[in-house]
């Protein structure tokens, strides 16, 4: 099945042309005469007795040396799925749902006011080493169109049936009663969360990544496979046709299909066209070089949206990127990813014990929570940080005592008082003299 719908590299479509690439020759590199000396002296076409290729001939061999390239680089490329984002009108209500119906964990929230939005990610594990959800509420907008093109999110669960009765008995949806699929035997079942968006339940226990799907629908199922195989660097896992209901769907991703976070690509007999809406965002997913991955998305097609570069304020690299169903994806940096984790990091809970005179930094330390400033200055090392980046908190003020991240993310408030990081705290001697 899989060979019968896997175009060959000749006859895959370019868009944008060939763009100076980082990883071989471009056209501006290639020197040839003027067309008017080629045409007019056969001594310009030869050279030791060889004829010199056409000018089409040497942009599609430029071209396919860049591709080559590109595609060694990107098997290379340590790339997994990080989170996909979507829009929620009430953001409480949905972190609620996940939570208490499907089991999840609320593992950071960020509030952004003068952009008017807040994010929260919810999963099963640490975004490290998990693919996680990220839900965007934007201030007064309580409603969004799903549209016809997003399908579904996969979760597997050790019992579809008892995640059911849970799902009903706190007021969710149920569009498909738990049972088999239609071609297997494995149980399945779909719910809808409260802003609409369905998410089938997959028996399937135990497994590392219980957030395991991501299924959107594309109009030319070829092509898709095509581009996401060179473009993004994913496996083509297995595919699916079911002409009795008339679709065929293609597994893709980083790894087995029971051990990561895959994207079902599902192609509908004759549809190649869908309305998307406006609630589905994206996919995020890391990469090693933002600059060199933006260049091989365009010699396989792919359109960039954003220039690879680093974000204003956090500094972490990005390019996003449209596939040709104008599916958005966004890549980010590897290193750059672990350090806004770190400092998005959840700070522990405030106590207002009683002052010490101690200048030792150590767990227990007082801490102690006052009106916060928009922006705290921060050792020189680091840069400065915002209220709102999920470090620090509003309420806290002060400034940060390390000067190694990783080792510990500490604002002093006063002498011996201090707001700790616990998750990435280690003892630390403080030189009172230093300001």
């Amino acid at each position: 099945m899989a060979s019968s719908i896997r175009p060959s590299l000749s006859s895959f479509r370019f868009a944008g042309g060939i763009a100076n690439s980082r990883f071989g020759a471009s056209i501006s590199t290639i020197r040839l005469p003027p067309l008017s000396r080629l045409s007019s002296s056969s001594k310009l076409l030869k050279t030791a007795g060889t004829r010199v290729p056409p000018v089409g001939n040497a942009v599609q061999a430029s071209t396919a040396a860049a591709q080559k390239t590109a595609l060694e680089w990107v098997k290379k490329d340590k790339r997994r799925m990080l989170h996909v984002v979507y829009r929620v009108g009430d953001l409480d209500r949905t972190v609620k749902f996940y939570t208490e119906c499907l089991g999840m964990k609320l593992l950071r929230k960020r509030d952004i006011p003068e952009e008017r939005y807040t994010n929260a990610f919810l999963g099963y594990g640490p975004e490290d080493s998990h693919f996680v959800i990220e839900l965007t509420y934007n201030y007064g907008v309580d409603k969004y169109d799903i549209g016809a093109a997003f399908g579904h999110f996969g979760i597997a669960v050790e019992d579809v049936a008892k995640t059911v009765e849970l799902i009903k008995a706190k007021g969710g949806k149920v569009t498909r009663e738990p049972g088999p699929v239609k071609v297997g035997s494995t149980v399945i079942a779909f719910v809808e969360d409260p802003d609409g968006y369905k998410l089938e339940l997959i028996e399937r226990w135990p497994t590392p990544e219980p957030l395991c799907q991501v299924m959107l629908r594309v109009g030319d199922l070829d092509r898709s496979i095509n581009f996401y195989e060179k473009a993004f660097g994913m496996e083509l896992l297995r595919t699916q046709d079911s002409p009795e209901y008339k679709y065929t769907i293609a597994i893709m991703g980083y790894g087995p299909e029971d051990k990561n976070a895959v994207l079902e690509l599902t192609y509908n007999y004759g549809v190649t066209e869908y309305e998307k809406g406006n609630g589905y965002a994206q996919i995020a997913i890391g990469t090693d070089d933002v600059y060199k991955t933006a260049e091989g998305v365009k010699l396989f097609g792919g359109k960039i949206t954003r220039e690879p570069g680093p974000l204003p304020g956090i500094n972490t690299k990005i390019t996003a990127c449209l596939d040709s169903d104008c599916w958005k994806t966004v890549f980010v940096d590897n290193i750059d990813f672990l350090k806004e984790l770190e400092c998005e990091s959840p700070s522990v809970k405030p106590v207002v014990p009683a002052p010490s005179g101690s200048t030792k930094l150590e767990i227990g330390s007082p801490i102690i929570v006052v009106e916060a400033p928009k922006v705290i200055k921060t050792a020189a090392s680091v840069p400065c940080l915002r209220a709102n980046s999920g470090l620090v908190k509003p309420g806290d003020v002060g400034r940060i005592v390390s000067r190694k991240p990783k080792d510990v993310w500490a604002v002093r408030l006063a002498i011996g008082t201090y707001l700790l990081d616990g998750k990435y705290f280690k003892a630390l001697e403080f030189d009172e003299t230093e300001e």
